[in-house]
C-alpha cells in the first residue's frame, strides 16, 4: 500500500510546497559504486530518511492543464512553464529530459491526485485544500513517494490562482510564472531548498523577480548528482566534528576558485558529508550552521528525520581540521573521483551572524557602497569577497570603527570584466577565526537586454526579421506572442524566422540565458498567413536558443545565470526586510518545501 506523507508546517512567510511517496534503487547503486558508505544528505535533495527522492526514469512526463492561468489569455503562461522545464533539461551533465503530453484529453484533466498524470495547474477555488483563507501560499508541488526506497511516483505543480496574481510580462505586484515554475520543477525532480542565498532553490522570491528563471552552479550540481548524464561528477567527503563528536545538519559548501558556491550538502547524524556534482578543479570547503537566513524550519526534516545542529561556528577546512577564513586551504577534485578530506573540526559558536546585504544584485563596471547586515558584526575586523587571483571585483577594507553591532559598510568596485555569477561574503575576526559567511549572498549580473524595434514590422511567416537593441547574450531566444523561436546574431542584433502564426499583431520579447527579458507590445504584424493556430510545441522541451555568429560574444554565466537555484542546497523561508531579509525592501516571499513545496507570504 502506498504511503503519502503530508506536513502542513507553517512559518510566518510565503511558502512553496510539495507532496510525497518513496524509492531509489538507481541512486542507491550510484552511491554504492563510489563505495564510501557516506550518507546521501548531499546537495540537499528531498529525503526519506537517508534516501534521496528520485524518479526511477529520468525521462519524465508532465501535462499543463488547458485552463492554465485564467488571467492570461495569450498562452504565454503555458510557454513560461515549458521554459521552466527546459531550463533543467539543458544541464549538460544531467540526463534529465521532460516530455509534455499535449493531448486534449490529458490537458482537460484536473485530477492532480492521480499518479498516472503529472499536472501543472492553477487552482482558482482552493480545490486542492492547500490555499485556504490567509494561507499565503503562492504555489505548491505535492510529491508522492515510496518511503522504503525514495522513488517518486507522482509530482504536480499547483499555483494559487485564487490568492495571488501571476505575470509573464513583469507586471507590478505579480509573481513571474517562469521563475516560480523553475523553482518548483527543482522540487518536482527531487531537490530541497538550498542555503545558497541567491540560488534558484533558495526559498526567497519577490513579485516581478526573474532571477529564479536561471540556475546557479549549486542547482546544476544537484541535478547532475541525482541524474548524471555519464558517470558521476567529482565529490568531496569528510566529517564535521565538534570536540570529537559528530555535528548533524551542518551546511557544508564547496566554493570554486572563482569564489562561487559550486555545490553544498548537509552532514548526517554521524557528521558525514558528501558534496557531489563537482567539476574537476580546486575548492574551498567550509561548514556553517543554518542559523539564518535559512534555518531548519525551511528544510524537509519531517521526512529526512535529520537534526539541524547550529551550536558551532563557521569553520574552513584545512590540514589539522581547520584553516583561516582569510586564506583557507584548497581541495583538489578529479572528475568521477571522491576526495576524502577527513574532519572539519568546528570552532565554537560565533556571535557574528551575517543575514543580508544592501545590494543582492550588482552590475559589472560599477562602484557602490555595500552594507553588510546582521548581528555581532562588531566582533569582526575583516571582510572578504572571495574570488580568483586578479579578481575583477574588490572591496575597500573597512576601518575598525566601521564595524558596528548590526552592520559594516564597504565600497564594492566591479570591473567590466567581472564574471556574471554568485558571490559570497565573509565577515570574520582574523585573530580568532570567528566568522560568518553569507553563501552566494549576491549576484554579479550582466545588464538587462534592451529591445528597440523589429524590422520589418509587418511580414509573413517564413520571412527573416531582425531585432535591434543591446545587451543580448549568446544563447538568447526570442518569443513572438507565446511562440519561442531560435535566433542568432550579435549583442546588438538578433535574426529569427517568423513562425507560422495566424494573421495578427504580436508582442515580441527577448530573453537572455540569465532569465532577464524585455518585451515590446504589438511589435510585429503577421500577414499573408494561412495558419489557423500557432504551431504546436515540441513534445520534448529541448533547447531552442541560438548562438552569435559574429561580433563580440556575450557568454552566459557559468553554470547558469545568477539568481538561479541551489542544486546542492537545503531549503527554507525568508526573513522580512525588517528582520534582515536579503531581498529588496518590498513584499518579501519565500519558497518553502514542507513535505509539500510551498510558497507563503510573510505579513
Amino acid at each position: 500500500m502506498r504511503k503519502v506523507a503530508r506536513c502542513p508546517v507553517r512559518c510566518p512567510l510565503t511558502l512553496v510546497s510539495m507532496r510525497f511517496v518513496h524509492r531509489a534503487p538507481l541512486v542507491a547503486v550510484a552511491l554504492a559504486l563510489l563505495g564510501f558508505g557516506y550518507s546521501s544528505y548531499a546537495f540537499v535533495s528531498l529525503q526519506t530518511g537517508a534516501l534521496p527522492l528520485v524518479w526511477s526514469n529520468a525521462n519524465i512526463g508532465y501535462t499543463i492543464n488547458a485552463a492554465a492561468d485564467p488571467q492570461i489569455s495569450d498562452e504565454s503562461d503555458v510557454t513560461a512553464v515549458r521554459l521552466a522545464f527546459q531550463r533543467w533539461e539543458q544541464i549538460p551533465s544531467s540526463r534529465l529530459t521532460f516530455v509534455e503530453d499535449t493531448s486534449a484529453a490529458s490537458r482537460a484533466r484536473s485530477d492532480w491526485r492521480s499518479d498516472d498524470i503529472h499536472l501543472v495547474l492553477w487552482d482558482t477555488n482552493n480545490e486542492s485544500g492547500f490555499f485556504g483563507p490567509g494561507s499565503g501560499l503562492v504555489a505548491i508541488t505535492p510529491v508522492d513517494f515510496v518511503p522504503s526506497t525514495g522513488q517518486i511516483l507522482d509530482a504536480d505543480i499547483l499555483f494559487n490562482a485564487g490568492g495571488h496574481s501571476f505575470t509573464t510580462s513583469n507586471q507590478p505586484g505579480r509573481f513571474d510564472i517562469q521563475s516560480i515554475a523553475t523553482h518548483e520543477v527543482g522540487h518536482f525532480v527531487g531537490l530541497d531548498h538550498t542555503g545558497v542565498v541567491s540560488a534558484t532553490m533558495n526559498p526567497f522570491a519577490n513579485p516581478q523577480d526573474t532571477r529564479l528563471r536561471s540556475l546557479a552552479k549549486d542547482d546544476v550540481a544537484g541535478a547532475s548528482a541525482l541524474y548524471p548524464s555519464a558517470g558521476n561528477p567529482g565529490e568531496i567527503v569528510g566529517r564535521v566534528l565538534r570536540n570529537g563528536q559528530p555535528v548533524s545538519g551542518a551546511h557544508v559548501v564547496a566554493e570554486d576558485r572563482d569564489g562561487e558556491p559550486a555545490s553544498s550538502c548537509l552532514s548526517d547524524a554521524q557528521g558525514n558529508f558528501r558534496i557531489r556534482g563537482l567539476e574537476q578543479g580546486e575548492y574551498v570547503v567550509y561548514a556553517e550552521p543554518l542559523d539564518g537566513p535559512v534555518t531548519s524550519a525551511n528544510l524537509s526534516t519531517h521526512t529526512s528525520g535529520l537534526t539541524i545542529d547550529t551550536n558551532f561556528g563557521t569553520t574552513f577546512w584545512g590540514n589539522g581540521g581547520l584553516s583561516s577564513p582569510a586564506n583557507p586551504q584548497l581541495v583538489f577534485v578529479n572528475f568521477g573521483q571522491s576526495t576524502n578530506v577527513g574532519a572539519i573540526n568546528t570552532l565554537p559558536r560565533s556571535s557574528i551572524n551575517v543575514r543580508s546585504l544592501s545590494h543582492p544584485v550588482v552590475l559589472p563596471n560599477s562602484e557602490q557602497r555595500f552594507s553588510i547586515r546582521g548581528v555581532g558584526i562588531d566582533r569582526a575586523d575583516s571582510v572578504i569577497v572571495p574570488g580568483p587571483p586578479g579578481d575583477a571585483l574588490f572591496i575597500t577594507q573597512p576601518l575598525p570603527q566601521d564595524f558596528t553591532s548590526g552592520s559594516v559598510a564597504v565600497t564594492l568596485t566591479v570591473l567590466p570584466s567581472a564574471l556574471p555569477q554568485l558571490r559570497s561574503v565573509r565577515v570574520f575576526n582574523a585573530s580568532t577565526y570567528e566568522c560568518s559567511v553569507l553563501t552566494g549572498g549576491f549576484e554579479v549580473r550582466a545588464p538587462a537586454p534592451l529591445l528597440q524595434g523589429v524590422s520589418p514590422a509587418s511580414t509573413r511567416p517564413g520571412a527573416s526579421a531582425v531585432l535591434s537593441g543591446s545587451n543580448f547574450q549568446n544563447g538568447a531566444r526570442a518569443l513572438v506572442g507565446a511562440t519561442v523561436v531560435p535566433c542568432s546574431g550579435s549583442p546588438t542584433q538578433l535574426t529569427f524566422t517568423v513562425p507560422d502564426l495566424p494573421n495578427g499583431t504580436y508582442d515580441v520579447a527577448v530573453e537572455n540565458p540569465d532569465g532577464q527579458f524585455v518585451k515590446l507590445a504589438a511589435a510585429l504584424t503577421v500577414e499573408g498567413s494561412t495558419a489557423q493556430a500557432a504551431p504546436p510545441p515540441p513534445t520534448s522541451t529541448g533547447g531552442s536558443g541560438g548562438g552569435f555568429s559574429g561580433g563580440s560574444q556575450v557568454s552566459p554565466a557559468s553554470g547558469g545565470g545568477g539568481g538561479g537555484g541551489g542544486g546542492g542546497g537545503g531549503g527554507g523561508c525568508s526573513l522580512s526586510p525588517s528582520s534582515g531579509g536579503n531581498l529588496p525592501a518590498q513584499a518579501v516571499f519565500a519558497l518553502l518545501l514542507v513535505a509539500l513545496c510551498l510558497l507563503r507570504r510573510r505579513g
